[in-house]
């Protein structure tokens, strides 16, 4: 008697230790039993390991389940068939912000903008009643009430006997698309801008061209002839103008950028130089500073260039015809991890209601026929394109500074 009841005790024990195995996850282990002539006990142990297999496959189908929640790079969200949220990824928290926990048993509402909450409700109706997969765009809102634009997949989950016990969301972040969407509309929006406008910029001065040669032609004066010719010279400059431009601008937009270290002060010399002879330059007086600190520039010297070359030529441009205290003032310093350069003149300014004008193609915020309309707009397209930035401020008849910052 005492040693039937010791070999309960031994396998009770057993069973326990057993138990304790499987509860921390140790689904391999097997209840061996010693006693096989006990039908009873035999069964218990039998379905004791059943018991467990089961769980073990569970276990592993879930593991595998979250495996491939995690390895999607979508949003993923899991509704009952009350639209309450049960199961979430970890994108959901990346980008939305929630954790898990923070979502659970809440609606998906506390998800969708107001405006989106009629189009998400018909959806998700839809979805149930017609038991097929249904697609729509909307945006979520994160935890910090951010909009993040999705294409959504809504699928009807269903259990083993085929009813409906609620709804797989899967959501991508189109964020992306439309940003490039909208740059793409954009840039054809400025190509057809470019095409007509250096249609008509270029038809103009050889419009002009041909009837001075017809009034050539005509005239027996000397004088006439010589005054007609001069107004041609004029207009192939202009011509010659424009069509550098634009190839500076082809250039500009086709170039790879080559970073090198560039002296800023033997840029500004070259550009000074280069134009030492144009109308007006003799009349500015020029006030170069550039910081200890900021003696030089690791940059794309021919977009450098390029930049520095149209704010100074314009300054000198648009000056004060007559004034005897022109002034030119460049000022280059140290700003945040780059370099900042301010260009100020004392010329005729830009009126208000042009400056928000000045950087796009073929603008002229002045009637003077001077410039092809593209020297600011091939300045904004360069700064852009070395990561930099450039603003304005201007009033009318007392001058105009330029703010360019260029990073390191």
């Amino acid at each position: 008697m005492d040693s039937s009841k010791d070999n309960d005790c031994l396998q009770l024990k057993h069973v326990h230790e057993f138990l304790v195995k499987v509860s921390e996850g140790n689904y391999d282990a097997k209840l061996l039993l010693d006693n096989k002539e006990d039908e009873q006990l035999t069964k218990v142990y039998k379905d004791i390991n059943l018991l467990v297999a089961i769980l073990k496959a569970t276990t592993d189908n879930n593991i595998s389940i979250n495996s491939i929640y995690n390895g999607i790079n979508d949003i993923l969200i899991v509704l009952d068939d009350k639209v309450e949220i049960q199961k979430t990824n970890h994108i959901v928290e990346s980008l939305l912000l929630y954790t898990e926990s923070e979502l659970l048993n809440r609606s998906i509402g506390k998800l969708i903008q107001k405006s989106d909450f009629d189009l998400v409700r018909d959806t998700i109706r839809n979805t149930y009643f017609e038991k097929k997969l249904h697609e729509t765009a909307f945006n979520f809102v994160t935890k910090e009430n951010n909009l993040i634009p999705v294409s959504c997949s809504f699928s009807p989950l269903f259990d083993a006997h085929g009813k409906s016990t609620g709804i797989l969301l899967v959501a991508k972040n189109i964020s992306t698309l439309i940003k490039a969407e909208k740059q793409r509309q954009e840039k054809d929006e400025e190509l057809n801008l470019f095409v007509y406008k250096a249609s008509h910029d270029l038809k103009s001065p050889v419009s002009s061209m041909i009837s001075l040669m017809d009034l050539v032609n005509e005239s027996n004066d000397i004088d006439q002839v010589k005054a007609y010719c001069k107004m041609i010279a004029d207009c192939t400059l202009r011509l010659d103008t424009i069509i550098e431009d634009l190839l500076v601008l082809g250039r500009i937009t086709n170039k790879e950028l080559e970073y090198e270290p560039v002296n800023i002060k033997d840029v500004i010399d070259d550009i000074l130089k280069s134009i030492e002879f144009i109308d007006g330059f003799k009349d500015i007086k020029f006030n170069i500073v550039i910081d200890e600190d900021t003696q030089s520039i690791i940059t794309e010297k021919g977009l450098f260039n390029t930049i520095l070359f149209n704010l100074i030529d314009n300054a000198i441009k648009y000056r004060k015809v007559g004034s005897d205290k022109s002034f030119i003032k460049i000022h280059v310093s140290n700003k945040c991890n780059g370099i900042s350069f301010k260009i100020e003149d004392n010329g005729i300014g830009i009126a208000g209601m042009q400056q928000s004008n000045i950087f796009k193609m073929f603008y002229r915020a002045t009637s003077s026929p001077k410039g092809s309309g593209l020297g600011l707009y091939i300045v904004k397209t360069s700064v852009t394109k070395l990561g930099g930035t450039i603003s304005v401020e201007s009033e009318f008849d007392k001058g105009t500074t330029f703010s360019l910052y260029l990073p390191l």
